[in-house]
């Protein structure tokens, strides 16, 4: 079973503070998300993204999750990341001493600035790092082409 984090998902404000977008906004993603039945999300993870001459790389960290835990999804431009991390303790009656360590949903959506190959993507996941590589393709747009021009 997957432990939920009891901090809040943002910094609480001062109930005095009336107006206020950003806490609208928070607190009504919390009301959507109780109805839909959806859990929180927990943890977004870290991401490092390169390009070479060849492909687009993002490796994403995700230390203690299974590899068929994993979802990840390209639609466009945007890479969708899902996963569900476990507790990974066994013992019920445990008192925690310190946890620091995020259990739950994870995810994180990319986008990919430059243009790619969407149907050649590739996934590995190795010692709790996920590399995705996608195959860059010639921008086809952005080239200039001169147009003749006739005189009439």
């Amino acid at each position: 079973m997957a432990k939920i984090s009891k901090k809040p998902p943002y910094p609480q404000q001062e109930a005095t503070e009336k107006g206020n977008p950003l806490r609208f906004l928070m607190e009504g993603l919390d009301d959507a998300s109780e109805r839909c039945g959806m859990e929180p999300i927990n943890h977004t993870p870290y991401v490092d993204m390169y390009s070479t001459s060849k492909e687009v790389v993002v490796e994403v960290e995700m230390p203690g999750v299974r590899h068929e835990d994993i979802e990840v999804t390209i639609l466009e431009n945007t890479l969708n990341i899902k996963a569900m991390k476990y507790e990974c303790f066994e013992e019920e009656n445990v008192n925690y001493v310190c946890l620091e360590r995020s259990f739950g949903r994870i995810f994180r959506a990319i986008d990919i600035p430059l243009p790619v190959n969407t149907g050649e993507i590739k996934a590995t996941y190795r010692k709790g790092i996920l590399r995705i590589a996608i195959p860059r393709v010639e921008e086809k747009r952005g080239k200039p082409k001169r147009v003749p021009i006739e005189s009439l």
